[in-house]
Order: structure tokens, then sequence, then C-alpha cells
């Protein structure tokens, strides 16, 4: 099986193969291959000439532990049945975390069809949503006038959107560096799919903003971001004031919303939703960009298992000062900690505290000592990302 880039003559088959695998529904299926798609980041599996599968590695930048860094989301892994269950996926997924160690991208987002055949792979969730699922009438009491909101129809309102994201995510982690093309995209797609687009406004400022469809019966929305809790449940009063064409609404917020708390009925219509997988790429080189908090000194010697990218399946050395980090590659099997790439993944996301992972038996051959200092060293975030490829 060779594993190399795709070339323009395959643009075809890539193109029937996820048809076959996925969907082929128009406008999306044409825009997506118009827009997004890009030759220079499809990995294909071939035999004998023959392509079996492929993958697409999306490029973002991630704000991670207080550095911009770049990333690969990995999206439309598809493969013909007669080539599954026979590790083609495997060795292609093998052949991304090459590609990317190769581009210099530390660590990778993927979002599973199937949670259960990546974790065998280390891929672990490290974001969650709180999804919820309500009859309109419950936003009665979260609903309260406050600034006004103006609908827009084109792409044009990308700087007003920029705007309400970044304060939306300043106190978040994880979350996309969204850039022109980012929002142009995002935006193309939504109005693509008959989206609507409401902006909200306070003497003239942007305050926050509603993507959402109309479907059927309820309003499902896309995206829902914000500056303050009064353009919160200003947001929430205009989807209330639909109560006259549907009866139910659908959002996804970031995991640290508290707005639940405030429904009439707490125990119905709010569920976690694991959202998005992640895996360290490159432990030396992550390990050694990210921040750290600069009251923390030490060292302690890291075991790491990995059996998909043999370059992290080593022992490391992690010395901290001053807010960064230094990483040696150990000769010798010693360590002080032992953990999988994918727990090491969650505590540097800080999805999972060292205590938490440790309690779940995922943290092993530790002291006491060292498991403080691995809880001090990397403090757990609220993680938030809502890019769906």
């Amino acid at each position: 099986m060779e594993y190399k880039l795709v070339q323009e003559q395959d643009l075809e088959k890539i193109k029937y193969l996820w048809a076959y695998c996925f969907e082929s529904h128009q406008p999306f299926f044409d825009w997506y291959f118009r827009e997004y798609y890009q030759q220079e980041n499809t990995l294909g599996a071939y035999q004998d000439g023959n392509l079996l599968a492929n993958l697409q590695l999306i490029p973002y930048e991630i704000f991670l532990r207080g550095q911009c860094l770049q990333t690969s989301y990995i999206v439309g892994i598809a493969t013909y049945p007669e080539g599954r269950r026979g590790g083609i996926v495997r060795g292609l997924l093998a052949e991304a975390l090459r590609e990317m160690k190769h581009r210099d991208q530390y660590i990778s987002l993927l979002m599973p069809f199937k949670a259960e055949f990546y974790h065998s792979y280390d891929w672990q969730f490290c974001y969650h949503h709180l999804k919820y699922a309500l009859p309109l009438e419950d936003l009665k009491k979260l609903s309260q006038s406050w600034g006004e909101l103006r609908q827009v129809k084109d792409i044009g309102a990308n700087d007003q959107l920029q705007r309400v994201y970044e304060r939306f995510v300043l106190d978040k982690h994880g979350f996309v560096i969204r850039k022109s093309r980012n929002w142009r995209l995002l935006l193309e797609e939504h109005f693509g799919e008959k989206g609507y687009l409401y902006l909200l406004e306070k003497d003239g400022q942007p305050e926050g903003y509603l993507m959402y469809y109309m479907q059927e019966n309820k309003i499902l929305v896309r995206e829902m971001a914000y500056t303050n809790v009064l353009a919160y449940k200003a947001l929430l009063q205009f989807l209330y004031n639909h109560r006259s064409q549907v009866e139910r609404v659908e959002w996804n917020s970031p995991f640290d919303d508290n707005i639940h708390f405030l429904l009439p009925e707490h125990k119905k219509g709010v569920e976690i939703y694991p959202f998005l997988m992640a895996r360290i790429v490159d432990v030396k080189k992550c390990l050694e960009v990210i921040n750290y908090p600069r009251k923390i000194s030490g060292e302690i010697k890291i075991g790491v298992e990995d059996n998909l990218a043999q370059w992290n399946n080593q022992y490391f050395l992690l010395r901290v000062a001053n807010g960064q980090g230094t990483v040696e590659v150990l000769e010798k099997d010693t360590w002080e900690v032992k953990l999988t790439i994918g727990s090491l993944t969650q505590l540097v996301f800080g999805r999972l505290g060292a205590k938490e992972l440790f309690k779940m038996g995922l943290l092993t051959d530790i002291s006491q000592g060292k498991l403080k200092f691995l809880e001090g060293l990397f403090p757990k975030c609220d993680n938030y990302i809502n890019e769906y490829f």
C-alpha cells in the first residue's frame, strides 16, 4: 500500500468516493469541492495505482496554552468497502501524522463519525458542548429586550462578526483564530444551505450574532455568539419570538455555559455533547512551544505510549522555568509518570486534569508530589470550538 498526496487527476475519484461514503446533496457538494477542497491537503491510499481511500487535512490556527498553533483538521476519511477492516485507514492516519509533523503542526483535530474507532488510535475528546433541545416556551424566563437586531443577507458583515467572536472566545481555550477566509467560507456554506443570520447591535456596536436554519417545526442554531449575558438573553428572546412559527429550538453552547440553571425545567432538554477529538502530533515540539504557569518550575520524566507515531513512543524529560519548557529525549527507559499519547493530549488541552486522569487509571507510576506538579503545570481549561469541517 502506498500513501501519498493525491494528484490532480484523482479529483473525480475523490468526489465519487465522498459521495459514496457520505452524501452529495447540492449545492453543498459542488461548493465544497470548488471552494474548500485542496489537492495539496489531501492524502490518498493507493494499491497498484488505484485510489482506495483518502482523507483531507484542513488547515486552521488555534489558541493553545498561550500560543497560536498551526493545525490540521482531519475530515472526509473515506474508504471503499473492499478496503475496510484491512488496516488501510490506520496507515492513512499514520501518514497524516507524518505529513503534519513535516509541516510543523504539533497537534491535530478530528471530527469522528464513530468515536470508538478513533479512540483505538488515541484521538481523544478534548471539546464538549452543552446541547440544548427545548420547547420555545422554555425560553420565556431567559428572554430580555436589549439592543437591536438586523438581518444580514451577504458575507459583508465579517468585521462585525469577528469583533463579537473575539470577545466571545476571550475567556475560552482551544478556539480557532478565524481570519477573513474562514468567515467567507463559513457564511458561503451557511447561506448556501438557506441559513439566516442576524446581528445584534447596541449603540451602533456589534454585541452578538445568530446563525440558524428553519427546519419543519424547529429552529436549528448553527452558531450563537455574544459579548455579555444581556446580549445572550436578547438573542434568546429573538428565538422565543418565533413561537408562532415553530415549537422547538436546538443549539450548542460552550461547556461552561450556565444559562441552563435559569430554565424552568432543569432535568430536560440539556445534555453533554462530545464534539471534537484531538491528538498531539509531536510531543517534544508541542511541550516546548506552549506556555506554562510562570509560578511553576521543576522537571518530570514522562513515558509516552504511542503505537501510531513512533517518534512519540519514547521517554522525555520536561523541564519548566519562567513559563517555558525544554524537552530532552531520554535514551534509557526511565520515567516518573506513564501515559498514552491520548491522555497526554487531554492534559495539554486542559480537558482533563492530572488528578482526574490519575483517578481514571490513565496516569500510572507517579508519586503524589509529581502528580501535584503536573496538576499545576497543566491547569484545566474551558475549551471551545465550533468548526464542523
